[in-house]
């Protein structure tokens, strides 16, 4: 605490903001140009085109999740603006494990016969963002991890 603020809370909300921009990079520069509706099914409720714009929905879900995180943090960083602040942030860091846990599961289910799953998970790096936002959340929320119980 510096000043009554947070720093390492406005670290994880820094890393935050470096991820969803590149999340958001991501998916509209490398991802979405490439998509064509040809390689979506129809389905019930409309076209292919219709199927790919709810991909494009569904992964800006996603987006969401790191802007409510980077709101929180900011929030919670700089005092007390949201009551009981820190078992937000304490939530939230449950909620991104659990996203890592996700990513590590997903992974192994979808590995494709010879890919090396250590290899995979070096390449798909996300995980690892996630875990240094998390470490600085969880010093955010103990403030005496590394200046000894006072």
């Amino acid at each position: 605490m510096v000043n009554g603020i947070s720093v390492p809370l406005l670290m994880a909300a820094v890393v935050a903001i470096a991820a969803v921009s590149l999340h958001v990079y991501t998916m509209e520069v490398w991802i979405w140009p490439k998509l064509k509706d040809e390689g979506f099914p129809s389905f019930p409720f409309g076209p292919p085109s219709a199927v790919k714009g709810f991909y494009r929905i569904v992964w800006h879900f996603f987006t969401v999740n790191w802007l409510m995180t980077i709101v929180v943090c900011f929030a919670v960083a700089f005092g007390s603006l949201i009551p009981y602040g820190i078992l937000l942030v304490q939530f939230l860091i449950i909620f991104w494990l659990l996203i890592v846990l996700e990513i590590f599961i997903v992974r192994a289910i979808s590995l494709l016969p010879g890919e090396s799953y250590i290899q995979s998970m070096i390449k798909a790096f996300q995980w690892v963002i996630i875990l240094v936002m998390v470490f600085f959340m969880y010093w955010g929320t103990r403030p005496d991890l590394f200046h000894g119980a006072r």
